[in-house]
């Protein structure tokens, strides 16, 4: 006996798959080649036991099956590969026996993808999610583009089945969020090679091009390679909007790289072009089946386009719409704002907006908005519709009357909210809850009212500023609705704002906040009644001293301790420094004088800080220095002011230049070469020396740094030099 691990090679059996081919395709008349309606039917038959058997299994034999058989999920990848999907149905053959067995083998594949997102299957058989998500991603099971053709098969018929197996997907194994977010650009490069296809794509100013992806305007399309043009496009718009149409969550990702923006431009420039080219390859005699049929694919791709956008834009809506008590007012606005600024920027591509108007009404959508956030911008609203109307030549007349019902339910709620605003603003005024703004925020709210009304003064929208609370989105409805009140309609509209005289009023007063690093100082004014001027002063200070000689002449400082001195009686009432009594603390020590007033003392010597600084600054200390007498041996010797001989000069340069060309190995003598320097050597014919052949080497390979080489280089650097 030994123990073997739940997902073991050992579990796995060898085993021989068929995958899944299309069925054969029948005569005109129904019928099949010999053999091949039978060969296929058998195929599908060995095809459903194995996935019956694979079925059967335990769920550790079924699991080590999947991931160390290598071609038992390649069962599974054939079918939805190859299978044809809802649009294509027609296509296959009207055969009842045929078509039972490829229902079968849809029901079993269904059954298999639902298994492998199952992490639980019984008390006894089970795997912990965080396991399976490690499994399923790393042996790639789930892909994106395998979760794409589940939706594309199997999301319209078994829409909460398939929803359970994406879940479940996405929420064991967070990384797949992050593959989505990278297949956007993917997605987003499909559309733009169909568009070079077509040669409908206009590159934005500043975008670049490779020359291989430039569409050919001479190339002939046939009428094949347009079908499977048209396949592909159908196929690709079909998966994405069954995709977003299941799993909310992905809306969100695409609408964050605006991925809708690229589509409307791509529905713009190429489906148009689709059409035009299926007019000229197509409509025929003979190959009108075929017209027929792309005709309805094409019609049938734009419905797709329409809700993938739908989907990007509608999501988020319906998101906060489901959650409307748990959303703060910023949110809802923000989302509304979001919706209508998308919504004008596709202005510009009329078929596409008259495409999605008809689709998707716009006017019910602004309808349905406006209740749940009042405080929408209703001019963006008319204008929208407007743009939206200017597409139909003409409207019709059910259009006109469900936009001019929407237009005036929009003017009701405007002016219940104008009057709400005002009834809230008088209870705030008569509460004494009324708004006070200064500064520059008043002046932020003027300004935001004269970037729609310029032609308003300043004085006037304060005014109005005030009589509404200080809200500029009620003054210019008001003024443009002409719904302002009496005092404010006999007011001059081009009224200047005159500032408020501030002088004798106090800082509290104005309510003034001071913010400032200097605030409190010593020279505040605003603090401080009185200020030292002296320590003010406008640019460089000026020095009071230029140099030392005027510090040290500088006896002002004796005045400052004159009284101190004055009451030990040092200094008398006469101002003479010394009495005039003769002083003998001093006779008993033998000094020797010389000259009179002189003692044998050490010479005074000025410190060395002050003599590193230049004479400027020492105001004439090296003079003091020389009269003070310095010791002989730190003298510097005179300086010899004699010219030398330039005789000696030129033979000591000779000299340097002689040894320059030794140390180099180039040393001419009267113009001629040294012995071991010869490159003459013999007459042509008679052989040279060895020495001879090295000396000629030696000089062409040195010669550019001598003689007039490299004549070029100094000649560009002089150019350069100008």
């Amino acid at each position: 006996m030994k123990e073997v691990p739940a997902l073991h090679p050992g579990w796995a059996e060898e085993r021989q798959y068929l995958c899944y081919k299309p069925p054969p395709t029948g005569g005109p008349d129904g019928s099949f080649p010999l053999g091949a309606k039978e060969a296929w039917l058998e195929r599908m038959e060995f095809l459903n036991a194995d996935l019956m058997w694979l079925l059967e299994l335990e769920q550790f034999r079924f699991w080590s099956q999947i991931i160390y058989s290598e071609n038992t999920l390649d069962v599974v990848l054939s079918f939805l590969q190859g299978a044809p999907p809802y649009y294509a149905l027609e296509e296959f053959p009207q055969d009842d026996e045929m078509w039972n067995s490829f229902q079968k083998t849809y029901y079993l594949v269904f059954l298999v993808l639902t298994r492998l997102a199952t992490y639980k299957e019984s008390e006894t058989e089970f795997i912990s999610p965080e396991y399976l998500g490690k499994l399923i991603y790393d042996n790639y099971v789930f892909t994106i583009p395998i979760i794409l053709d589940i939706c594309m098969f199997y999301g319209r018929e078994n829409r909460t089945q398939v929803l359970h197996i994406i879940d479940t997907v996405f929420e064991i194994q967070p990384n797949y969020q992050e593959d989505l977010k990278k297949s956007v650009p993917f997605v987003c490069k499909v559309f733009r090679y169909i568009e070079n296809k077509f040669g409908g794509r206009k590159l934005p100013e500043g975008e670049l091009m490779k020359l291989s992806e430039r569409p050919n305007e001479h190339e002939d399309m046939t009428l094949f390679e347009f079908k499977d043009m048209v396949l592909y496009t159908l196929d690709s718009a079909a998966n994405l909007s069954l995709f977003l149409d299941l799993y909310n969550p992905a809306c969100k990702i695409f609408h964050q790289q605006l991925f809708e923006m690229k589509l409307v431009h791509f529905y713009e420039n190429t489906v148009p072009q689709m059409y035009r080219k299926l007019e000229i390859l197509g409509n025929k005699d003979e190959t009108q089946p075929i017209y027929v049929s792309l005709k309805h694919k094409l019609d049938v791709m734009r419905v797709e386009l329409l809700k993938v956008f739908r989907n990007c834009m509608a999501t988020s809506l319906n998101s906060f719409l489901e959650k409307i008590d748990s959303v703060t007012e910023a949110e809802v606005k923000r989302h509304v704002d979001d919706y209508v600024g998308v919504l004008s920027e596709c202005l510009s591509e009329k078929m596409f907006i008259h495409d999605y108007h008809l689709a998707y009404p716009i006017d019910q959508d602004l309808d349905a908005m406006s209740q749940v956030c009042p405080e929408m911008d209703f001019m963006k609203c008319d204008y929208l519709l407007e743009a939206v109307m200017s597409c139909f030549d003409p409207p019709s007349q059910s259009m006109m009357k469900s936009w001019m019902a929407a237009r005036t339910k929009r003017q009701e709620l405007l002016s219940d909210n104008q009057k709400n605003g005002e009834e809230a603003a008088s209870k705030e005024s008569s509460a004494g809850l009324k708004k006070h703004v200064t500064g520059v925020e008043l002046e932020s709210l003027i300004t935001e009212v004269k970037d729609i009304l310029p032609h308003l003064g300043d004085g006037f929208v304060e005014r109005c500023l005030e009589h509404f609370n200080f809200v500029s989105e009620s003054v210019i409805n008001a003024i443009l609705e002409d719904t302002l009140p009496a005092d404010l309609r006999n007011i001059d509209q081009t009224l200047p704002r005159i500032p408020r005289d501030t002088m004798g009023v106090t800082e509290a007063a104005l309510d003034i906040q001071r913010l400032s690093i200097f605030d409190n100082d010593e020279f505040d004014i605003m603090t401080q009644d009185q200020v030292d001027t002296s320590r003010i002063h406008k640019g460089k200070r000026k020095a009071k001293y230029r140099n030392l000689n005027e510090l040290i002449d500088d006896k002002s400082h004796r005045a400052e301790f004159r009284d101190m001195y004055t009451k030990f009686g040092v200094i008398d009432t006469e101002g003479s420094l010394y009495n005039d009594e003769y002083d003998d603390t001093y006779d008993y020590l033998d000094v020797s004088v010389r000259e009179e007033g002189d003692l044998e003392r050490r010479p005074f010597v000025v410190p060395r800080v002050l003599c590193a600084k230049e004479d400027e600054d020492l105001g004439g200390v090296g003079s003091e220095r020389e009269e003070q007498g310095e010791l002989e041996d730190t003298e510097e010797p005179p300086r010899d002011e004699f010219v030398p001989n330039p005789e000696e000069q030129r033979a000591k340069a000779e000299q340097r230049r002689q040894q320059q060309l030794q140390s180099r190995g180039r040393y001419w003598r009267k113009g001629l070469p040294a012995k071991n320097q010869d490159v003459v050597g013999c007459p042509k014919g008679q052989g040279q020396e060895k020495q001879i052949v090295v000396n000629r080497e030696h000089k062409n390979v040195h010669k550019s740094s001598r003689g007039n080489h490299n004549r070029r280089i100094f000649s560009q650097r002089k150019r350069q030099q100008l």
